[in-house]
């Protein structure tokens, strides 16, 4: 079969002839119909970004597609089943402190959720699945429930608005985002409605905090959630902290390489929750697909702004990293289909 092969970390990657997969057990064979392209690609494949990855490596994220081929042990799924493909491997020989690697081409079939025929077949569209579930395994970590207020830090960017559509979805009470575009505002309003609370920040740490307090009204701030992006900076952090309640909870998941200065009294004080997350639980994704059938989330604010093939590969690649940031998908479709 023909693949996108990324063979040294370089940004480009090559299109190769390799041996098709077979289905041995524990996996299944997909015929992939569209994956999507993230803005940073070009800097995981060239290691700017310093994922591990064993070359050569045939790069995925978040396909979706349809079953050809099953393994001699498999139980639930079966040939013909539309399914998303999740990148996230879990390792399965240390159940207390598993540790977890993105990968590509192979997964293990427990790795595969079947997409309902109730929501359709357009494969594009179901890419952003990824897009949600990153946010959602944040969520899920912090212990987020109903009801509840959070501020998302960069929820204008690529995941945050991911992180603004399924908090709502969860039932927040409000979701505060800070921006310093009044464009971006507008957007957000325009698509989620009075729930979701803009604020324009001004780069004070003291003034930020009130402002941000005062965005969540009579309620309080329960969880701060870091979606920023991992080259932001990370000041915002401490004004965030000051505005959030006694007991709340901070979700660190942006990647950012930076250390963290905080204040540490005011932490011991109010009780302060800091959680680390990497990714989401394997039953996020059942979870987020059934959310999805549900129709709690609206994803009307996913648009693709641009879809290539398997040939054009690296004309993708650096459209996505040329078109980042909210509102924008760059999709890849191997075969020259979307659905």
């Amino acid at each position: 079969m023909k693949a996108a092969v990324l063979t040294e970390r370089k940004p480009e990657l090559e299109i190769q002839q390799v041996a098709s997969p077979v289905a041995a057990p524990g996996s299944v064979v997909v015929k992939v119909l569209a994956t999507r392209i993230v803005h940073y690609f070009e800097e995981i494949f060239s290691a700017v970004r310093p994922y591990p990855l064993q070359l050569p490596l045939i790069p995925g994220c978040g396909g979706v597609g349809i079953i050809e081929e099953v393994g001699p042990d498999c139980t639930n799924l079966k040939i013909g089943d539309f399914v998303y493909c999740d990148g996230t491997i879990t390792a399965r020989d240390d159940p207390n402190s598993p540790q977890q690697i993105l990968q590509g081409l192979h997964c293990p079939d427990e790795n595969l959720t079947v997409i309902p025929k109730s929501l359709g077949r357009d494969a594009a569209k179901f890419t952003c699945i990824n897009l949600l579930l990153v946010p959602y395994g944040g969520l899920l970590s912090g212990n987020f429930q109903a009801g509840q207020t959070i501020m998302i830090l960069g929820g204008t960017g690529y995941f945050g608005l991911g992180g603004v559509a399924v908090a709502v979805a969860m039932g927040a009470r409000k979701v505060i985002v800070p921006t310093r575009s009044a464009e971006k505002m507008k957007m957000l309003q325009d698509h989620f409605g009075d729930r979701v609370v803009p604020v324009m920040t001004s780069g004070d740490e003291v003034k930020d905090a009130a402002a941000f307090k005062a965005a969540a009204g009579e309620g309080a701030i329960d969880h701060v959630f870091d979606l920023l992006d991992p080259k932001a900076s990370l000041s915002i952090l401490r004004s965030s902290l000051a505005a959030l309640r006694p007991n709340g909870t901070i979700i660190l998941m942006s990647g950012s390489q930076s250390n963290i200065e905080l204040p540490y009294y005011p932490i011991m004080l109010n009780n302060i929750n800091i959680k680390g997350c990497f990714m989401y639980p394997r039953t996020a994704v059942k979870k987020l697909i059934g959310m999805l059938d549900a129709g709690l989330i609206n994803t009307h604010f996913i648009k693709i702004d641009a879809t290539f093939t398997l040939d054009r590969v690296n004309d993708a690649v650096k459209h996505a990293k040329q078109n980042s940031g909210a509102f924008k998908t760059t999709v890849l479709t191997p075969n020259g289909i979307a659905k």
